[in-house]
């Protein structure tokens, strides 16, 4: 019967694979050195893993600076356009984040355009 015999040629295969793990168990220095070398790769792909997660949160944060950044910036160059009829969002767009925020809170105490931008050096 053909399937007798591939079952038996399968059983010789697990046979002589058991065989063959038991001596490669029974060989300490050869042991050793394939679990080192598994411990390794375990090692390395829990650091890929941590880098994978530390730069996806880096990037989020990134992301949120970067966005608070744009909106803040899109929202003071609406005001001021619309209090001192000047197109500021160039100029905006190189200040940082603190600055803005200071143009942002000053906004209404300058009636002009020059002493409110200038209130950032103050």
């Amino acid at each position: 019967n053909a399937n007798h015999a591939i079952l038996k040629t399968k059983e010789r295969l697990v046979r002589k694979l058991m065989e063959k793990h038991e001596k490669f168990k029974d060989d300490e220095g050869l042991w050793s050195l394939a679990m080192s070398r598994q411990m390794a790769e375990w090692r390395e792909k829990n650091n890929l893993l941590d880098s994978y997660d530390e730069g996806k949160k880096k990037g989020l944060e990134e992301g949120t600076q970067i966005g608070t950044t744009l909106g803040t910036v899109n929202l003071l160059a609406l005001l001021i356009k619309q209090k001192f009829a000047i197109d500021a969002k160039e100029w905006l767009s190189t200040l940082p984040l603190s600055q803005l925020y200071k143009l942002s809170d000053n906004i209404l105490s300058y009636d002009t355009w020059e002493d409110f931008k200038n209130c950032i050096n103050s």
